[in-house]
């Protein structure tokens, strides 16, 4: 027994040894896809034989052996120095680094979307989804004019502005009615200091207007003249010189918007649903500030 015993302390004695001392596990023959093996890390033999044909423009076959020693090197160099960097845990600090690998990550998991050719029918249904995305932004040209606020009453700068109103429908050109009626222009549609009366998108002329002034010139069309407009700073008259609509684009126009659109929100759903995935496996702790912020959405 005491044989015994012995032998049984001098077995664990020497896997202990081994154990405590060993380096790491270590392969020591290099499977034949690979032309390396890094700590157990292995350099594909198709990313070599890639590299060394875009690196040098020649077929591997025609390679040689120090073009070929050189990329090697390069690539064994490469592999130390990510498996360093995750060592030393490079990501937790170094932000480019962070962004590199959550691209990366989203990039391996929109892999099969981007692969895949969604059929006619299946853009058509999106197109018939998301018509709102696929309208021609309107264009116009038009002069926002006022007549102040000032020592005049109220009700006399709506007459003003009024009158003003029945000339332009008239067709009398915009200057004389406006020294006439003392109406200037709003200021709001300038260029480098000077009153812009060429071409404006739909969208820039809703951001520079007021909501109320904006509602107004959007239904008029080419010519026509709005009615007066009561607005903190005096009464707004609408001049539209010309005016062409929004227009929905059919589907033969907006087919290659439609498919750039189908594949971006496809990447975005495979995403969102990786990141939901990811969450419902990780242990996640949050401050008490931070679970306030999360318990809106729940």
């Amino acid at each position: 027994m005491a044989f015994f015993s012995l032998g049984a302390l001098l077995g664990l004695a020497i896997a202990g040894y081994g154990l405590f001392t060993a380096k790491g596990t270590r392969s020591h023959a290099v499977p034949p896809e690979d032309v390396a093996l890094v700590n157990n890390r292995p350099i594909l033999r198709s990313d070599f034989m890639t590299q060394v044909q875009a690196q040098f423009a020649t077929p591997f076959a025609e390679s040689t052996p120090q073009q070929r020693k050189s990329v090697l090197d390069d690539m064994l160099a490469e592999e130390l120095q990510v498996q360093r960097g995750l060592e030393i845990d490079l990501p937790n600090f170094d932000p480019d680094v962070r962004t590199a690998m959550v691209a990366g990550v989203q990039l391996e998991i929109t892999a099969d979307v981007m692969a895949q050719q969604p059929t006619d029918e299946q853009l058509r249904r999106y197109y018939e989804a998301n018509k709102g995305k696929y309208v021609i932004d309107g264009v116009l040209r038009m002069r926002d004019l006022v007549a102040k606020s000032g020592p005049a009453t109220t009700t006399d700068q709506a007459m003003a502005a009024q009158q003003a109103v029945t000339a332009l429908r008239a067709g009398m050109p915009p200057e004389p009615i406006m020294q006439r009626y003392r109406l200037e222009d709003s200021g709001a549609l300038m260029d480098a200091g000077h009153v812009d009366t060429g071409e404006i998108f739909e969208f820039a002329a809703k951001a520079k207007l007021g909501p109320k002034v904006y509602a107004a010139a959007a239904t008029l069309r080419s010519g026509q003249v709005s009615d007066p407009i009561g607005q903190s700073d005096g009464t707004h008259v609408i001049v539209m010189l010309e005016h062409r609509m929004p227009a929905q684009q059919d589907y033969a126009a907006a087919a290659d918007k439609v498919w750039t659109d189908y594949k971006i929100d496809a990447q975005a759903r495979v995403r969102e649903a990786n990141v939901r995935y990811l969450r419902s496996r990780a242990d996640i702790l949050l401050s008490t500030d931070a679970r306030a912020l999360e318990a809106p959405a729940r």
